[in-house]
């Protein structure tokens, strides 16, 4: 406006215009001037952003190399630990399947022996009925045995007892003969000669021969059956 106002009063106002210029000049000159100022600040301020974004930058880029070397690192060690895993993962699997192996053939050689072993415990359970049937028939022999033993042995006691006292029923007959007939002799031996009494004495021999032994009267032999039975 200023400008203008110089260019319309040109021909009216020419000694005035000089000092309005310069002071539109100054001001122009102090605008321009703070402009600057306030852009020479800004352009520092940015210089000084830029600077500290570079130093950010170089040192992001520092971390990141050492982020990148790092991640290399770490994954060279991966590798490695996927490579050791997989080793062992290996190594358990053919452990897993030795284990697994052993595991079958011991179950295969245990169900064998449990088979087996019922096959035997139903073979013994057999052989222990029929032994217990034999068991029961030998009972029942012994059992008859020994009422066969008892009425063998109340026989025979019966027996011996009858011959012991025709036994002595015997004797007794024997003496009282041997003693009449030995009376008679004695009453004959006055009548008669000594050759008649020698005759005598020996017919009286004679009879006393057949008169029984101590022994066979004391110890009688009595005939025993054979009992037929199982002896245990």
């Amino acid at each position: 406006p200023a400008f203008e106002m110089m260019g319309l009063g040109n021909g009216r106002r020419s000694m005035k215009s000089p000092p309005l210029v310069l002071a539109a000049l100054v001001a122009c000159i102090i605008v321009l001037g703070f402009n600057y100022w306030i852009a020479s600040s800004r352009s520092v301020d940015l210089q000084t952003r830029i600077l500290e974004l570079e130093g950010r930058v170089r040192r992001a880029a520092a971390e990141r190399g050492a982020v990148e070397l790092k991640k290399n690192e770490f994954q060279g060690e991966l590798e490695k630990q996927r490579e050791q895993l997989d080793r062992i993962q290996s190594s358990h699997d053919s452990q897993l399947e030795s284990v697994n192996k052993i595991y079958q053939d011991e179950k295969a050689v245990l169900v064998h022996n449990i088979t087996t072993g019922e096959k035997l415990i139903r073979t013994l359970q057999d052989q222990l009925k029929a032994l217990q049937k034999n068991y029961g028939r030998l009972q029942q022999d012994v059992l008859q045995f020994q009422r066969n033993q008892t009425n063998l042995e109340r026989k025979f006691s019966y027996d011996l007892s009858q011959c012991i006292s025709q036994m002595k029923e015997a004797k007794e007959q024997c003496e009282e003969r041997i003693e009449e007939v030995t009376r008679k002799g004695k009453e004959a031996a006055a009548s008669r000669d000594p050759s008649e009494k020698k005759d005598q004495n020996q017919q009286l021999r004679a009879p006393s021969e057949l008169q029984p032994r101590p022994q066979d009267a004391d110890l009688p032999q009595a005939e025993v059956l054979p009992v037929k039975g199982i002896v245990p």
